[in-house]
């Protein structure tokens, strides 16, 4: 995750004419793929910026549970709104969130392999919006609850969540929350969550419901 100051719009009446324009061009299509930056609004003065892990189908994405609350709007780089945040399983331990989808986004679909397994010594790979393309290996494959800190404008400055994962060796930093790990095929198989002394740790997404998928 990283932490973002929005800018702020003057209220007020402006006593200058502008005029209209002669037509309005419809608005332009936006596509929807992994990897790319997503805004999530924290305060009113600070964003949550994050990685989109994965599109799961026309109507839904994921990213990381820790980049915002249910009901919080999901904007591009941009300023675009591309979706709303539907359902978050980080109060289950599951640091993953899922993304309503706009009607009018298209939609650049992933493979999901939702029964992945892992094993030591497992090549992944990821693509954040801090660090970029990274390959890495899984160190631990065990599915436990590991605890992830963090930092924030708002009391109380430093937070922490527990959530389900495993441990790998691929390089991330701040941003890269919610980008999709994937394996040797190109199939999504986790979220990334944090950044810990021994590496990265994933959320695999065989752990989310599938009513959810």
């Amino acid at each position: 995750m990283g932490i973002r100051f929005r800018a702020l719009l003057a209220l007020g009446a402006s006593t200058a004419l502008v005029a209209a324009p002669a037509a309005v061009a419809d608005a332009a299509v936006l596509t929807v793929r992994s990897g790319m930056a997503v805004s999530i609004d924290d305060t009113l003065v600070t964003a949550n910026s994050c990685t989109l892990g994965a599109v799961i189908s026309r109507t839904k994405a994921l990213t990381a549970g820790h980049c915002g609350d249910v009901g919080r709007p999901v904007y591009d780089q941009k300023g675009h709104r591309i979706g709303t945040i539907t359902a978050n399983r980080i109060a289950r331990q599951l640091d993953i969130a899922v993304i309503r989808l706009a009607p009018r986004v298209s939609a650049r679909i992933d493979t999901v392999d939702w029964d992945a397994k892992f094993h030591r010594g497992q090549l992944v790979w990821k693509s954040g919006i801090t660090t970029g393309y990274g390959t890495g290996k899984v160190t631990d494959p065990a599915e436990v609850l590991r605890t992830s800190h963090g930092v924030s404008l708002t009391p109380p400055f430093l937070t922490s969540h527990d959530s389900y994962s495993i441990q790998t060796s691929l390089r991330s930093e701040s941003g890269d929350s919610g980008a999709g790990v994937r394996n040797s095929r190109g199939q999504v198989v986790g979220i990334l969550s944090s950044a810990t002394i021994e590496g990265t740790v994933v959320v695999p997404v065989s752990r989310l419901p599938r009513a959810l998928r």
